[in-house]
């Protein structure tokens, strides 16, 4: 049986599918594999047992990926699992904004308690809604500019929803991206500028930390509509919370709430729920979990965090797994040791990636020589972490 440490709840196709796998769930202290989505994951739970970090959903920022890399943890991620989730949610606001439907709300439950207070006749409900919808009379997102910081998965959806809409698109990112939907900018005041929303759905990083901050925010239309949907620590909360105050800025919209941003009257906080819908759920569950039980059973990776990928079809009767730092000639050592140790190589697979490197080797059914071999790989220094694999169907 193996230990899966739950720091968020798990869908329930997705925990069925791990049981049946052989996969046990409990709170214990060296678990081989933890599953979160947006809870931080303590450095304590980063010992030499663990083998794997499976993260539904896309951000790591709640995750040590240094340390886990110098622990030889591998960590998966679901880039692009919830981006329709938070394209919809996205779209949602930005109608919400421009048509008052919420106040349209609260005008039909007015009338209708009048109705029922036998102040406003039955049959002229239509008229009397007619005559006070001159007070909430919206405007059309066709013809508007939305500028989307970001343009991943979930930027490039947006984007082409708002070109269809009939909006003018402006897009900003690191690498150039070739797209109709949108026009691209490298010139973050140029953006700010034109918009009349701005969307951000960066990852947090180094030069994302506080990009909108008190500069930035001078660029922006006093009218324009601010909406963070990438991580609450890109936005200086202070320098946004003055720019409301002032009348520099109309309305701040954000998924990741502070008690701060609770208080104020022109800011709407969701409770992150951006990627959280059923759909988005079970995809990112059932892609880490696919990608988790892989590693630990085949010790093959696809699309992690901090480990290249490297596949091989496990044909040989044991597999070696070795993820060690690269350099020229990084492999040679590993070999001359499994040489030296009598162990015959049937198989093998290396991949590099930031300066580590996982190797694969499988090989023949000499468990002793492979143990022993085993024993010395793991003192070598440029070695991080070792694994030995049993093909089920060839060694009982």
């Amino acid at each position: 049986m193996r230990n899966i440490f739950l720091l968020d709840d798990i869908t329930e196709p997705t925990k069925s599918k791990a049981a049946q796998k052989g996969y046990t769930f409990h709170d214990s202290v060296t678990p081989e594999a933890v599953f979160v989505r947006s809870k931080q994951v303590p450095d304590s739970l980063i010992t030499p047992e663990l083998a794997v970090i499976a993260r539904s959903g896309t951000g790591t920022n709640t995750i040590n990926i240094e340390k886990c890399t110098e622990n030889g943890t591998v960590v998966f991620n679901s880039p692009g699992v919830n981006a329709n989730a938070v394209k919809e949610l996205l779209l949602l606001n930005l109608f919400l904004r421009v048509r008052p439907v919420e106040k349209a709300y609260e005008i039909m439950a007015q009338i209708k308690e009048e109705v029922l207070q036998g102040i406003i006749p039955a049959d002229s409900v239509l008229d009397v809604a007619q005559e006070r919808r001159t007070t909430i009379i919206g405007e059309e997102l066709a013809g508007k500019t939305i500028g989307i910081l970001g343009l991943g998965e979930i930027g490039e959806r947006l984007a082409e929803a708002c070109f269809h809409l009939g909006m003018d698109v402006i897009g900003y990112a690191r690498t150039q991206k070739d797209s109709q939907y949108f026009e691209q900018t490298a010139e973050l005041a140029e953006l700010l500028e034109e918009a009349d929303f701005v969307a951000i759905l960066l990852p947090l990083n180094d030069q994302t930390r506080g990009l909108i901050n008190t500069e930035s925010l001078a660029h922006m239309k006093s009218e324009a509509i601010l909406l963070n949907f990438g991580r609450g620590e890109i936005v200086d909360e202070t320098a946004v919370l003055a720019a409301l105050n002032q009348g520099t800025l109309t309305q701040y919209i954000t998924d990741f709430p502070t008690a701060n941003l609770l208080n104020h009257s022109q800011v709407i906080c969701y409770p992150h729920i951006g990627g959280t819908t059923i759909d988005a759920l079970t995809a990112g569950d059932q892609v880490v979990f696919a990608n988790m039980d892989r590693f630990i059973r085949y010790g093959t990776i696809k699309e992690a965090v901090n480990f290249p990928q490297v596949t091989l079809r496990f044909l040989a009767p044991y597999r070696i797994t070795i993820f060690h730092k690269d350099a020229p000639g990084a492999l040679a050592p590993l070999l001359r040791l499994l040489s030296e140790a009598a162990v015959d190589i049937e198989h093998m697979a290396s991949e590099r990636k930031a300066g580590m490197a996982y190797t694969i080797i499988d090989v023949a059914d000499q468990e002793k020589e492979v143990q022993q071999a085993i024993s010395l790989l793991r003192e070598l220094p440029q070695v991080h972490r070792v694994r030995l694999l049993r093909n089920p169907h060839l060694v009982e």
